[in-house]
C-alpha cells in the first residue's frame, strides 16, 4: 500500500512540474504577444527558449520558435525563418510528433515564399511522421495542407486526391469543422476548373455543415459562392435564389460588409436579367452601406456597376457620369483593375456619343493601365519597402527599447541580488552612456546605409521587371497550354467511356496519345518551374527529385527506391544547371525502371572535397559497355552534363547493375 501511494505521489509531482514549466513558458510568451516591437519580441522569445531548454520542455521550445519564426516572416525575412527552424532541428532532439510540427511550420514559410516544391516536400515529411504515429487529426490536417499547395501549383488532379483523402479521414473522426473546410476547398478547386456540378455539390455539403453549426458568417460566404457559380452558368434564377438567401442571412448576422457584398451581387444578376429597376434598387442599397462604412473600393465597384446598367439603358450621359465617379474613387486607392475597367467603359461610351477625341484618350489610358498591371511591384518589393520602413523605425526606437530592457533587468536583479543593487545602478548609467555614444555613430551610418539602399532598390527594380516577364510567360503556359492538354486527356478518357471502343488498335492509340499528353504536361511544369527562378537551391532541387521518386514508388511498388543526401554546404544553381541536373536524374531513373529489371534503385547526392556528385545506381541486369552504342537517352544525359560543365560517367557490367554519375566542380557553384 505504501508503495502504491509513493508511485501516485511521484506521478502527481512530475505532472505538477510539467504544468509549472508550461505555465512559465506561456507567461513569458504572452508578454511577447503583447508587443509589436521586434527587439522586445526577440528578448521574450529567447527567455522562453532558455527556460524551456533548461527544463527539457521541448514543446515550449517549439511554441517560442513559432513566435520568432512568424516575427521574421512579418519583417519580410522568410529565409531567416526557415534557417532558424533548421538550426533548431540540428540543436535539439525532438520526438516524432514535435518533428512533424516543425516540418509543417517550415512548409508554411516556403508557401509564403512561393517555393511550392519545397513546401510539398516538408508537408510530406510531416504527413509520413503523423501516419507512423497514427495521428489521425494530424494526418487529416497534412492532407488538407498538401491539397492547398498542389492546387496553388496548378496540379488540380493531385490536389483533388489529397482533399478526398483528407475528407475521408475527417469524416471518420466526425470532425465537423475539418469536413467543412475540406469540402469548401473541393468546391473551390472544381470552381477553378469550371466543373460547376462538382463545385456545387461540395459547396452545398459545406453549407449544410455550417448551417448545423450555426456559423452564419461562413454560410453567407458559401451562399454567395453558389450564387456566383450559377451566375457564370447563366442560370440566373438559381443565382437570384442564393443571393436572396445570402441577403437574409447577412441581415440576421448584422454584418454590414457581408450584406453589401450580397446586395451588390444581386444587383449584377438583376442587370443580367434586364431587370434594370431592380438592379438599381439593389445597387443603391449596397452603395449606401459602402458610403456609411467609408469603403472607397466598394463604392468604386458599385459606381462602375451603375454605369454598366445605364449603358444598356442607352443613357450615355449617366453612364459617363458614373464611370467618371468610379474612376475618381479608384484612383484615390490606386486600384488599377477598376481604373482599367472604367477607362475601357468610358472609351466605348464616348465612341457612341461621337466624342472621338475623348474616346481615343480614354482607350490610350486603358491600354497604359492594363500594361502597368503586368509590371505591378511584386511581393518581394513590398517586403523590401516594409523592411526599409521597419529599419528606420527601429533606429528611432533603439535607444528607448534598450533603456526599457535595461530597466527590466535592473528590477529583476534588485529583487534577487539586493546586495549588488548599487553596482547594477552604476552599470545602468554606463549603458545609457554607451547608448548615447552609439546614437552618434548611428547618425553617421544612416547616410551611408541610405545610399547603399538606393542602389539596391535600383538593382531590384531591374530584377523584378525580368521576373515579371518570366511570370507572365509561365502563367500563359500554365493557364492556356496546360489547361488545353488537360482537356485533351479528359476528352480521351470520355471517348473511351462513352464510345465503349472494342478495337484494340484504336484503344492502344488513344492510350498512347493520353500518356504522351501527360508526359508533355509534366515537361511543361518542369519548364515553368525553371522559368520562374533565377536561382535554384539544392534544397529546391532535392524537393523536386524527392517528389519524382515518390511518384515512381506509387507506379513501381516492386522496386525499392532510396534517396540519400550528404551535403555539408548549401549550393545555389542557375536555372539551366538546375533543370539539366533534374532531367539527367529523371532520364537515369526512367532507364533503370524500364530496362534494368532492378529490385533496388538508389539516388545519392554527395559532396566531396572538390565536387558535387549525383549518383543513380541499380542492382539490375547491367550490360557490357563495349557492346553497346549510346542511345538518345544516354547521349542526351551526356550532352546535358557537358552543357553545364559537368562530367558524365557510366559504369556497368552484366549482372552487376548500372551506375550513372554526374560530377560538378564546386568552384562553378555559388555557396550560401
Amino acid at each position: 500500500m505504501k508503495r502504491l501511494i509513493s508511485v501516485i505521489f511521484l506521478f502527481i509531482s512530475l505532472s505538477a512540474f510539467a504544468n509549472q514549466d508550461s505555465l512559465v513558458v506561456h507567461s513569458i510568451l504572452q508578454q511577447a504577444n503583447t508587443t509589436d516591437n521586434t527587439d522586445s519580441v526577440n528578448y521574450y522569445v529567447e527567455q522562453a527558449i532558455q527556460y524551456a531548454t533548461k527544463h527539457q520542455y521541448l514543446d515550449g521550445v517549439l511554441d517560442a520558435a513559432k513566435i520568432k519564426g512568424n516575427q521574421f516572416a512579418k519583417n519580410g525575412q522568410l529565409e531567416e525563418s526557415i534557417q532558424f527552424y533548421l538550426k533548431l532541428l540540428s540543436d535539439y532532439h525532438f520526438d516524432k510528433k514535435q518533428l512533424s510540427t516543425a516540418y509543417n511550420q517550415i512548409g508554411i514559410y516556403h508557401v509564403y515564399m512561393g517555393h511550392y516544391d519545397s513546401t510539398e516536400y516538408y508537408f510530406l515529411k510531416a504527413l509520413h511522421i503523423r501516419q507512423l504515429l497514427n495521428d489521425s487529426v494530424g494526418v487529416g490536417a497534412s492532407l488538407n495542407n498538401l491539397g492547398n499547395v498542389t492546387m496553388s501549383k496548378g496540379d488540380y488532379d493531385k490536389a483533388v486526391a489529397y482533399f478526398i483523402n483528407a475528407l475521408k479521414m475527417r469524416e471518420q473522426l466526425n470532425d465537423s469543422a475539418g469536413i467543412a473546410s475540406t469540402t469548401n476547398n473541393l468546391g473551390l478547386i472544381f470552381y477553378k476548373r469550371r466543373i460547376f456540378d462538382e463545385a456545387i455539390y461540395y459547396y452545398r455539403k459545406a453549407l449544410s455543415i455550417n448551417q448545423a453549426q450555426n456559423d452564419l458568417h461562413k454560410e453567407v460566404l458559401i451562399l454567395n459562392n453558389l450564387g456566383n457559380i450559377y451566375d457564370e452558368m447563366n442560370q440566373l434564377d438559381s443565382s437570384e435564389y442564393y443571393y436572396t438567401r445570402s441577403i437574409q442571412k447577412s441581415e440576421e448576422v448584422g454584418d454590414a460588409r457581408l450584406l453589401a457584398i450580397s446586395l451588390g451581387n444581386m444587383g449584377v444578376t438583376q442587370h443580367k436579367k434586364q431587370n434594370f429597376k431592380e438592379a438599381k434598387r439593389y445597387l443603391h442599397k449596397a452603395l449606401k452601406i459602402r458610403i456609411d462604412s467609408e469603403d472607397i473600393e466598394g463604392q468604386s465597384i458599385l459606381y462602375n456597376n451603375f454605369a454598366a446598367v445605364y449603358v444598356d439603358l442607352k443613357k450615355l450621359d449617366s453612364a459617363a457620369y458614373f464611370f467618371n465617379k468610379s474612376l475618381i474613387l479608384s484612383q484615390q486607392i490606386d486600384n488599377k483593375e477598376i481604373i482599367r475597367d472604367n477607362y475601357l467603359g468610358l472609351s466605348k461610351v464616348y465612341e457612341q456619343q461621337h466624342l472621338y477625341e475623348k474616346a481615343i484618350t480614354a482607350y490610350q489610358n486603358y491600354s497604359s493601365i492594363k500594361d502597368s498591371i503586368l509590371n505591378e511591384i511584386t511581393h518581394q518589393q513590398i517586403e523590401e519597402i516594409q523592411a526599409k520602413y521597419e529599419t528606420e523605425k527601429k533606429e528611432k526606437e533603439i535607444a528607448e527599447q534598450k533603456s526599457k530592457i535595461s530597466e527590466h533587468e535592473l528590477k529583476v536583479k534588485q529583487k534577487n541580488y539586493l546586495l549588488f543593487g548599487m553596482m547594477v545602478f552604476i552599470l545602468f548609467i554606463l549603458i545609457i552612456g554607451v547608448i548615447i555614444y552609439n546614437q552618434q555613430k548611428l547618425k553617421q551610418k544612416r547616410l551611408i546605409e541610405a545610399n547603399i539602399l538606393k542602389e539596391k532598390i535600383a538593382k531590384e527594380k531591374l530584377h523584378h521587371q525580368l521576373h515579371d516577364e518570366r511570370l507572365k510567360i509561365s502563367n500563359t503556359l500554365n493557364e492556356n497550354i496546360g489547361s488545353q492538354l488537360t482537356y485533351i486527356i479528359s476528352s480521351i478518357d470520355n471517348m473511351n467511356h462513352l464510345l465503349k471502343l472494342t478495337d484494340e488498335k484504336i484503344i492502344n492509340k488513344l492510350r498512347d496519345v493520353s500518356n504522351f499528353t501527360k508526359s508533355t504536361i509534366t515537361q511543361l511544369r518542369d519548364t515553368i518551374w525553371a522559368l520562374n527562378k533565377d536561382e535554384i537551391s539544392f534544397d529546391d532541387l532535392k524537393g523536386r527529385l524527392y517528389n519524382f521518386m515518390e511518384t515512381a514508388k506509387l507506379a513501381q511498388d516492386q522496386i525499392d527506391f532510396s534517396f540519400h543526401v550528404q551535403l555539408t554546404n548549401q549550393f545555389i544553381l542557375n536555372s539551366i544547371q538546375g533543370v539539366s541536373l533534374y532531367r539527367i536524374v529523371q532520364e537515369a531513373l526512367n532507364n533503370a525502371i524500364k530496362y534494368s529489371a532492378a529490385t533496388k534503385v538508389e539516388l545519392r547526392i554527395v559532396e566531396t572535397e572538390k565536387e558535387i556528385q549525383l549518383i543513380v545506381a541499380d542492382d539490375g541486369i547491367g550490360f557490357k559497355l563495349s557492346d553497346i552504342i549510346l542511345g538518345n537517352g544516354l547521349e542526351n544525359m551526356k550532352n546535358r552534363a557537358k552543357t553545364i560543365g559537368g562530367e558524365f560517367i557510366l559504369e556497368s557490367a552484366p549482372e552487376k547493375g548500372t551506375i550513372i554519375i554526374v560530377q560538378l566542380n564546386k568552384d562553378t557553384l555559388n555557396v550560401v
